[in-house]
């Protein structure tokens, strides 16, 4: 099941431009605040947080899945094995969530309220998220009779007013795409995004492949192939 995921995550990566423009945004903020030290948190695969340990002066990263604290460790980074939220020494320019919290209601509060002590004053609180509301991905599932726009948009508020009640939100939305030159391809790349990580999941939605190439051949085709895009929203509060 793991060869499977990383075999649809690598092909997933290899026709979006994510993590090349997540990384240069994430910079962005960093020279904005000036941060010297940083908390990562769901550190990941390392695509994203290897390069960002480079440009503070002192980076933690946090990570619950063993293969990628290996990897992360193998490239020199310091890590705490677990999931978030726990008891973690220091304090910090600032603290990243980058897509690895949950929108349930019972996690979302102990995730930020354990971040925000974790936060130096002055420092900043980074949240990188989907919103959920009237977005291609959303459009699309509806279009294939699934709607998790309710779920999404409410667990999405639920970050932006416990932010609110801490300190000023500052909120940017950064677009992404999936690009393919043909239509089987980004299929598979969605259906990666679909799945969650969950082989049945992926297999529902590769049922509804004829319905989603009629979608993506409507709305989703150019002169170079296809796309999709994807909106993440930068959600940035200061602590003062």
């Amino acid at each position: 099941m793991e060869d499977i995921y990383k075999n649809d995550f690598e092909k997933f990566l290899s026709h979006t431009d994510e993590k090349e423009i997540l990384l240069n945004e994430v910079s962005k903020e960093i020279e904005k605040y000036n941060t010297k030290s940083l908390l990562d948190i769901g550190a990941g695969n390392g695509l994203l947080s290897i390069p960002l340990s480079k440009k503070v002066g002192s980076y933690l990263a946090v990570e619950p899945k063993e293969k990628f604290v290996a990897k992360l460790r193998g490239a020199g980074l310091e890590v705490i094995e677990g999931k978030f939220p726990f008891e973690i020494s220091g304090s910090f320019d600032m603290a990243l969530s980058s897509h690895s919290m949950s929108y349930q209601k019972d996690l979302i509060v102990p995730f930020i309220r354990k971040a925000w002590e974790l936060v130096k004053p002055g420092g900043v609180f980074l949240i990188i998220t989907y919103r959920g509301q009237e977005d291609d991905w959303t459009k699309l599932m509806k279009g294939l009779g699934e709607n998790h726009e309710d779920q999404n948009r409410v667990g999405f508020n639920q970050i932006v007013e416990l932010l609110a009640s801490l300190g000023d939100v500052k909120m940017r939305k950064v677009i992404t795409r999936v690009n393919t030159e043909n239509l089987d391809d980004i299929v598979q790349a969605l259906s990666f995004v679909a799945s969650d990580g969950k082989p049945e999941k992926k297999k529902e939605f590769l049922k509804q492949s004829g319905k989603l190439e009629k979608i993506l051949k409507q709305n989703y085709k150019n002169n170079y192939g296809y796309y999709f895009p994807f909106q993440h929203f930068f959600l940035t509060t200061q602590k003062l």
